[in-house]
């Protein structure tokens, strides 16, 4: 029984990788000219709309630019639909940009919100309120071809 048992997944193995093997060959990867994008969805409480854009206005733009990093390249404020706000980054990296744990350009921007806020603390609450403000957010990855 235990040869039988062995027989048959050594088979198995066999048949699904030369099936991988011919899907990699029929597969077709993206080509360089994809972009791909990071794109923010986000519904703020009822009423913290305002607030929430303050915070945005006030200190993540100014982080940003007094960082030299890049900013959202599309911001869209809803009228209508499930979310108030849009946000979309690009990823110059493609999808390699997922792969940091803590990106250089992130050190960059909160040592400049710190700057700004007059403190590691400050720059702290100022994110905690943030996140406070939101009642539900989306982040998903796109491509654009």
């Amino acid at each position: 029984m235990k040869k039988i048992l062995i027989a048959c997944t050594t088979v198995a193995v066999l048949l699904f990788s030369n099936v991988n093997v011919a899907l990699a060959e029929d597969g077709k990867r993206f080509d360089k000219n994809v972009t791909w994008k990071n794109v923010v969805k986000i519904n703020f409480k009822n009423g913290k709309r305002g607030e929430a854009l303050k915070i945005i206005k006030n200190y993540y733009e100014k982080a940003t630019e007094k960082a030299g990093t890049r900013g959202p390249e599309t911001v869209m404020e809803f009228r209508t639909g499930d979310y108030d706000l849009l946000v979309v980054w690009h990823m110059p990296g493609g999808v390699n940009d997922m792969t940091w744990e803590d990106h250089p350009d992130n050190k960059k921007w909160r040592a400049a919100l710190n700057d700004i806020a007059g403190g590691e603390d400050k720059a702290k609450e100022i994110l905690d309120n943030f996140s406070s403000l939101i009642d539900n957010a989306e982040n998903d990855i796109a491509i654009v071809r």
